[in-house]
């Protein structure tokens, strides 16, 4: 992926998403397929205020935009839409009150739809994933519609 076009999906994904700039989203990595990004961590972002866990929702939210995003990578115009039609979360332990890191690959594209394989852990602890998940995500595109 071309350096001018990475840069469109950081600017995208950090200042134009509402949702990702509330959360402080910052991309990693990013390439054809791939994305990791960081999910900075905010004290609104905790589910259990006795434990200081994060919220499932929060962790399901990093899940979606990770494999949305890499499923972006494969859009051929500003124009072409992404959006979920399907996610599968499996929480493995609990978040801790700290960063997160979510990455999303794709796995499966098709025409009109594509297939991302996620993973969330903290920064420190990559052998430790929070939660994993798999989300099927329309794509249709601009040239469709002609």
């Amino acid at each position: 992926m071309e350096d001018n076009i990475k840069q469109i999906f950081k600017n995208v994904l950090e200042n134009q998403i509402p949702m990702a700039k509330y959360a402080g989203v910052k991309v990693l990595d990013i390439d054809k397929g791939y994305i990791k990004l960081l999910f900075p961590y905010r004290e609104e972002f905790i589910g259990d205020p006795r434990s200081k866990r994060l919220h499932g929702g929060y962790l399901a939210t990093a899940l979606d935009s990770a494999g949305g995003a890499a499923a972006m990578t494969y859009m051929t115009s500003y124009e072409d839409d992404v959006a979920t039609i399907d996610i599968r979360i499996d929480y493995l332990r609990p978040g801790k009150a700290r960063d997160i890191i979510a990455e999303g690959k794709v796995i499966s594209q098709r025409r009109r739809s594509i297939v991302s394989e996620m993973v969330c852990y903290h920064p420190d602890d990559r052998d430790k994933s929070i939660a994993i998940g798999r989300g099927v995500f329309s794509i249709k595109r601009k040239e469709d519609e002609c």
